[in-house]
């Protein structure tokens, strides 16, 4: 009996798995391009409104894609500088408006440099702020701050401070000449030490850019007053006697004065009437106004007609050899009038 052979059914299943394959992978792909063309037959174009800041809108005809692939098929250029709303990689739909802000390049002095920066902002203010530059309170910036920003213009922004310092300030005293009758003519003596005031200041100093321009004085108070130095000159020379109605008097020198008179009330000193006179002695019966060039203050006197007096005053009117008395009254100084009178110098 005849043997049959096994059929070799492996190597057919093999041969048939790669055509049926290839088949299966052509329907795929043929499938993704139909399906392909027939989205891209379905898109229909839409309109966008695109804003350029200082242009009229524009309306831009796209299928879709991004902000960037809108506008350059549309042939907006975009700067690298330019803000763009929204951003270039997010994509467009039917209700996309897409806004363009143009930037300008301007100059800014700062701090002690300039430099060039590119900005979108509408006035100088804003300007400033959108390149990080912080303005003080007292700051100064030129054109002002709310100036329209324009192409290339230049800004200049001043720092300006202040500071309050304490500073003083010192008075010198002056030198009285007193006479001293009890010296001898030449000698001098100290008789009162004089003392520099000393003012304390508050100033106010304005910086601006770190260099002081600007100072002002807004208090000051006086801590040490002036006192000034007083210095005795001898007057006493040789003694001389003279005989007066008021006695006996011994005197170094006589002289011929012109002699007017006048009373410590408004009426004779007008708005001067405070009572006191130049060496600080009260107004008073005794105390006469001279020229300190012809008679030393604090000489003794004694004048013809109307006593003793002594050289403790000043007058603006009381030049060379005149002389004022004082009285107590207004009535005594008009009845005394003006005389030519003879005037000693007392020895002591």
């Amino acid at each position: 009996m005849a043997q049959v052979q096994p059929r070799e059914t492996g190597s057919v299943q093999k041969g048939l798995r790669f055509p049926v394959r290839l088949v299966i992978l052509l329907l795929v792909v043929a499938g993704a391009v139909t399906l392909y063309v027939a989205r891209t037959e379905k898109e229909e174009p839409f309109s966008v409104l695109v804003h350029v800041a200082g242009d009229e809108a524009k309306i831009v005809q796209t299928v879709g894609g991004t902000v960037e692939s809108v506008l350059a098929e549309a042939g907006i250029q975009v700067g690298p500088h330019d803000v763009v709303t929204p951003s270039l990689s997010e994509y467009v739909g039917p209700d996309t408006e897409i806004e363009i802000v143009r930037a300008v390049p301007i100059r800014v002095t700062v701090d002690g440099g300039e430099r060039e920066h590119w900005v979108v902002a509408a006035t100088v203010a804003e300007a400033l702020g959108e390149i990080g530059i912080e303005l003080g309170p007292m700051d100064r910036v030129t054109p002002g701050k709310g100036t329209d920003v324009t192409p290339d213009m230049s800004v200049q922004v001043v720092r300006v401070t202040e500071e309050f310092i304490e500073e003083t300030e010192t008075l010198p005293f002056k030198v009285i000449r007193w006479a001293a009758p009890e010296l001898e003519q030449g000698q001098t003596q100290v008789i009162r030490e004089g003392q520099e005031g000393i003012i304390k200041k508050t100033v106010r100093v304005v910086y601006e850019d770190g260099k002081p321009v600007n100072r002002t004085i807004v208090a000051s108070e006086v801590v040490q007053p002036v006192i000034d130095r007083i210095i005795g000159e001898g007057t006493r020379p040789p003694a001389l006697y003279v005989d007066t109605p008021h006695g006996r008097y011994a005197y170094v020198e006589v002289m011929e004065m012109v002699a007017t008179g006048y009373d410590p009330g408004p009426a004779s000193t007008g708005e001067w009437s405070d009572g006191l006179t130049f060496t600080g002695l009260k107004a008073q019966r005794g105390v006469v106004a001279v020229d300190p060039t012809v008679i030393p203050l604090g000489t003794r006197l004694y004048i013809e007609g109307y006593g003793e007096g002594i050289a403790a005053d000043i007058g603006g009117a009381i030049k060379g050899n005149r002389i004022d008395l004082c009285f107590d009254t207004y009535e005594e100084a008009i009845q005394w009038g003006r005389r030519t009178v003879k005037v000693y110098i007392l020895a002591d």
